[in-house]
């Protein structure tokens, strides 16, 4: 029966798009392959992953010491490799690991620095919201990501997965793919508190006129240079635009500080181009977490409309804050003072651009 199950394996997996007979299979590489109820995976698995296998402690996983892990290496896969249709779990018909060995080097007998893992995982009907989540990453270089192609048909689609972004749904309807790009959008700019810090900065003690006016061009900025760099128009390293992203906190603070009286047009410049610094963060940050297989324009919108719906509500929620400090405050006889509002925020935004500069521009100097 066993033997059967391999031979009905390995020839799903010789029709898959990147066939697993290709010897040396590129380490932290998988494919998955959609066949009727059930995928057929290839997963190249770090050894630094699973450093129980490496017996002699070479740095390779030779066949013998995979035979004597064999049981180990499935409870490992099985508990750190999930495959779910619509949030159903799939169920595992078998797991294969084995040795890598590329005929045409004899040293290659010796193992190599990866696991090779064969799976298949029925369910009970073909699957339509495949969604992979996997927790098999390493310790060692570039041990920390993976590669997985997965193929249905003539559907081809490739993921990036990280530690941080552990999962990927495949196959998704374009109005799915849309959601999640809008998601993924709205979660960056949640989580990225120098972008909140910074639009903090720029309205602090403004009225709303003057709110929408600024907002507007930080938003036509950094959706400019979003666009120009997705489409591979302009790009800068990460280690450039990150501390240029905290110099531009530093810079809206210190012309918020120095200036007393409203200067809308000077106030408008500087937030526009520094808006064209953030917009290369967010191109970053798009590329980095990753929609692969969604089509570059509904990534684009969608990733956009959710940094655009988490910027709003951001304001909106310090606007809301704001009367109700004042609608409190007067209560007591205190009318708070726009202008040291501005002041304080102002001084808060420094401070942190400040420490984010000097701590990346170490970052980068000490980067080998």
């Amino acid at each position: 029966m066993i033997r059967a199950r391999v031979r009905a394996l390995a020839l799903a997996l010789a029709l898959a798009s990147w066939p697993a007979a290709a010897h040396m299979m590129p380490a932290h590489h998988g494919t998955l392959n959609v066949r009727e109820s059930s995928v057929f995976g290839v997963l190249a698995v770090p050894l630094s992953a699973v450093s129980f296998v490496d017996d002699d402690r070479d740095g390779r996983a030779s066949a013998s010491e995979i035979a004597t892990h064999e049981a180990e290496l499935q409870e490992a896969f099985r508990a750190r490799y999930a495959l779910t249709n619509q949030g159903n779990l799939g169920t595992f018909d078998l797991v294969l690991p084995r040795a890598e060995h590329d005929e045409r080097d004899e040293e290659s007998l010796a193992g190599a620095p990866l696991v090779l893992v064969l799976s298949k995982v029925d369910f009970d009907r073909p699957p339509t919201g495949l969604r992979l989540t996997l927790d098999l990453f390493g310790e060692g270089g570039g041990d920390d990501r993976f590669t997985i192609t997965a193929t249905r048909g003539a559907d081809r689609e490739v993921a990036h997965l990280t530690r941080d972004r552990a999962q990927h749904a495949f196959f998704e309807t374009p109005g799915e793919r849309f959601l999640s790009a809008v998601a993924l959008g709205f979660r960056h700019i949640a989580e990225g508190f120098d972008h909140l810090l910074f639009v903090l900065t720029v309205v602090a003690g403004l009225s709303w006129r003057r709110i929408l006016a600024v907002v507007t061009a930080f938003t036509v900025a950094h959706s400019l240079t979003l666009a120009l760099a997705v489409t591979q128009v302009v790009r800068l390293p990460g280690r450039v635009v990150e501390p240029l992203i905290a110099a531009s906190l530093v810079l809206v603070a210190a012309t918020k500080l120095a200036t007393r009286e409203a200067k809308p047009k000077a106030d408008l410049a500087v937030v526009f181009a520094c808006g064209l610094v953030h917009g290369l963060g967010f191109a970053s940050a798009l590329g980095d977490l990753g929609l692969a297989g969604t089509p570059l324009a509904l990534a684009l919108a969608g990733f956009n409309v959710g940094l655009e719906l988490g910027q709003c509500a951001f304001v909106l929620a310090l606007v809301a804050s704001w009367g109700l400090a004042c609608a409190m405050l007067a209560r007591f006889g205190v009318t708070p003072s726009p202008r040291r509002a501005t002041v304080l925020a102002a001084a808060t935004g420094g401070v942190g651009g400040l420490l984010w500069l000097a701590a990346r521009v170490a970052g980068v100097s000490s980067a080998p």
